[in-house]
């Protein structure tokens, strides 16, 4: 039984019908793997894996009253006849039926009396392919330690199916689950050494917070002045959410990504922030709600040190002005390379002092505030613009292996949240760069569009930045 960091348990306090806290990494398996899937083996492979992998194992425990944050206990009625399941894609297979049979899927909450996680076989991709959806509560892990996980479910190597089909498994003892008291107990204790060994660290993170705030008050650069979150333009994407969720996907390729780095001098990064800028001004422009100033964006960022826990959370978010109001794809470039450095450098200032630092360590009562103020704002401010989430997390290198085959292709994505009704999540796997789309279909009901302007807007990059390298050499 482990104690919940209250970063981690603000994902369990927010969880709603209208914004639930799950994410999403969808597995493409090769023909190789798809051929000898069944769903009897799978659930047998992910039995073998559970050793390595705590967070499926773990139920969270809520402390009676909210004393005090919740505690991961490893479950001993463990059942992945419930886990693991199927669902069969309609015909002709496509993409669009694929994406909606994963729209379907995120659209339902997790059952909090379970581990937080849920697999799903999706069978009768494009023929005969099986792809995989984990579906987990983001109180789980984040960018860095989903990849972790992945990497860990899925192998470096080839993975023998018959062997693994045919291993003896050892039944799963899990823990006792404690009883009321011990909660209690156990929270009373805990918040008291919280309040001997905390709060000195939150003082010292008050005093950062005035630093960094003197230094860099919250707002988003565009031109050299600072535009304040508040009075940036509004987009589509305000408003609070329903409880049905959209998904669909673009892939391009990592290396073409790796030449236009070369060819205009930028990282790829950069790439991700301008591509997904060309996109949403596509979409915006095709809905007639174009402004004629940057997006408000939100940039998650890793905070994690060596010596934090593996799993969880340990990420930051800043704004950022995404330049969707720049035409020129080269010039959209260089205007994306300039905020993403800003950020980079604001990052920095905070460090120690930002949000999630405090929430670390604050009682329930603090994080569940913070939650609930935000939700309120939104509400009592119709004209607040509204965002979108663009987060880049570096994949695997090489491709993973399902039994039987390789990971075909990998693509993750976050949650919507009430400032920012659209996710746009960029995970590199093994060649390529796969931006997973999530939102909600009140205020993007047309997320496939979204998914073909990524397409043309990397294309546009791809073909100016050929033309740019070609003037530079005459």
């Amino acid at each position: 039984m482990q104690r919940m960091t209250g970063y981690d348990a603000a994902f369990i306090y927010d969880e709603r019908p209208q914004e639930p806290q799950h994410t999403l990494k969808v597995a493409v398996w090769s023909p190789e793997a798809s051929g000898g899937y069944s769903l009897d083996a799978t659930r047998r492979f992910v039995r073998s894996r559970l050793p390595e992998l705590p967070p499926l194992r773990w139920r969270a425990l809520r402390v009676p009253f909210d004393l005090y944050h919740p505690v991961w206990v490893d479950d001993p009625a463990l059942d992945l006849d419930f886990h693991v399941r199927r669902r069969a894609i309609p015909r002709p297979g496509g993409r669009r039926e694929l994406c909606e049979e994963i729209s379907e899927i995120a659209s339902r909450p997790l059952d909090p009396r379970r581990p937080l996680w849920e697999l799903w076989m999706l069978e009768g991709y494009e023929g005969e392919k099986v792809v995989a959806v984990l579906k987990m509560s983001h109180a789980l892990a984040d960018g860095v330690a989903s990849k972790e996980l992945l990497e860990r479910l899925y192998a470096e190597r080839p993975i023998d199916a018959e062997g693994a089909a045919a291993a003896e498994l050892p039944a799963w003892p899990g823990e006792p689950l404690p009883s009321r008291w011990t909660l209690i107990r156990d929270a009373v204790r805990d918040r008291t050494r919280s309040a001997f060994y905390d709060l000195p660290r939150l003082g010292r993170v008050t005093h950062a917070v005035r630093r960094a705030l003197r230094r860099s008050p919250i707002a988003h650069v565009y031109q050299g002045r600072r535009i304040s979150v508040l009075s940036s333009p509004p987009t589509p994407f305000a408003g609070p959410p329903g409880e049905s969720r959209s998904f669909h996907f673009a892939t391009v390729s990592l290396d073409e990504a790796k030449e236009i780095r070369r060819d205009l001098g930028c990282t790829v990064n950069d790439i991700v922030l301008a591509t997904a800028a060309g996109a949403i001004r596509g979409y915006l422009r095709s809905h007639r709600a174009l402004p004629g100033l940057p997006t408000l964006a939100h940039m998650p960022a890793s905070i994690r040190d060596a010596d934090d826990e593996l799993w969880g959370n340990r990420i930051t978010t800043r704004p950022l002005s995404l330049p969707t109001h720049i035409a020129d794809p080269v010039l959209r470039l260089r205007a994306a390379s300039e905020v993403a450095r800003e950020a980079k450098e604001d990052l920095k200032r905070r460090r120690g002092a930002n949000l999630e630092d405090w929430l670390r360590w604050l009682p329930p009562i603090g994080t569940k505030s913070i939650g609930r103020a935000a939700r309120l704002f939104v509400r009592l401010r119709p004209d607040f613009p509204g965002g979108v989430t663009v987060s880049s997390v570096p994949g695997p290198r090489e491709a993973l292996h399902a039994p039987g085959g390789p990971v075909e292709n990998l693509i993750s994505v976050g949650h919507v949240k009430y400032v920012a009704g659209l996710n746009i999540t960029v995970w590199s796997y093994a060649g390529k760069l796969n931006f997973g789309l999530y939102a909600c279909p009140k205020t993007v009901p047309d997320l496939w569009r979204l998914a073909e302007f990524v397409n043309e807007s990397f294309d546009e990059l791809r073909k100016a930045a050929t033309r740019e390298a070609a003037r530079i050499e005459r």
